[in-house]
């Protein structure tokens, strides 16, 4: 683990914790408010992605897929996320969403053999756990269904993001998954009622919330294993609950903010590990 990587995600972390609110004060329809969201933000991620690097590398695909099923799964988790927070209060749907990461170490350690050591499987179950008291035994209603899918996708979004940066530079595959999710979400203008209000709140979430943040996440994967980076996001959880608590008066309950606990546990347990192995290597060099 690199400290570049561990600030990187911090950030991301950080900023995405508000991320809610900004869908939530739009008052646009989630898919609609996906599209503005990443049609404002794919200038400046295009912008990063040739000056990093270069106009003919940006079009150099092969190999393709990883590309398109990321950015796919980055339209799709966004639009069931954002339908969640409509529909239930912040803290259900970020605590079950946070099944995502999850998901993406375990196809991470099946696809790509990423070793699963002992801390490493302690942090997965304190994180399921967590996400199971939080929703109270994953009660399944319209919410949390939504929610729930939000998190099957948001695992699958990982798992691509980790392929494609095997073979791309992470802000070339941030730039294509932004683009291709214009295209995902470009139908919902046409099937949903809607009336273009929020527009600074759209374009804060598009330049900030997505081109920023979308660049110190798949940036902090060229540093750090997609198992770190995935449990170390559940800081989220965190910065969501507060601000929902402090803006939107959604008082969690006493099973979420136990089931957050769970959550940041398993996020500072394998933050711990990496340190000291990192730690360790640089005694014995």
């Amino acid at each position: 683990m690199k400290v570049k990587g561990l600030l990187e995600m911090l950030g991301a972390t950080s900023i995405w914790g508000s991320v809610p609110l900004m869908g939530i004060w739009s008052g646009l329809p989630s898919g609609v408010f996906v599209f503005f969201r990443v049609l404002f933000a794919f200038p400046f991620v295009f912008y990063f992605a040739v000056k990093k690097d270069s106009l003919k590398s940006f079009f150099s695909l092969k190999p393709f897929w990883p590309l398109l099923l990321s950015g796919v799964m980055l339209g799709v988790n966004w639009i069931f996320f954002f339908w969640a927070v409509k529909v239930t209060d912040v803290a259900t749907v970020v605590t079950i969403y946070y099944a995502g990461p999850v998901i993406s170490i375990l196809l991470a350690a099946l696809f790509l053999k990423e070793k699963m050591n002992v801390f490493t499987v302690l942090s997965i179950f304190l994180a399921f756990a967590g996400v199971a008291v939080s929703s109270g035994g994953f009660n399944i209603d319209k919410g949390a269904l939504i929610a729930l899918l939000a998190a099957v996708s948001y695992g699958l979004l990982g798992f691509f993001s980790k392929v494609s940066t095997i073979h791309h530079k992470a802000v070339t595959v941030t730039a294509w998954q932004v683009l291709i999710s214009i295209f995902i979400t470009l139908p919902f203008l046409f099937l949903a009622d809607w009336h273009f209000t929020g527009f600074l709140v759209t374009l804060f979430a598009g330049v900030v919330h997505t081109a920023l943040a979308l660049f110190l996440w798949y940036d902090s994967l060229n540093y750090i294993k997609v198992s770190f980076a995935s449990i170390l996001q559940y800081l989220d959880i965190v910065f969501a609950v507060i601000l929902a608590y402090i803006f939107l008066s959604q008082v969690p309950t006493e099973r979420q903010i136990l089931g957050a606990v769970l959550i940041v546990s398993a996020g500072v347990l394998i933050s711990l590990k990496e340190v000291n192995v990192e730690v360790r290597k640089r005694k014995t060099a």
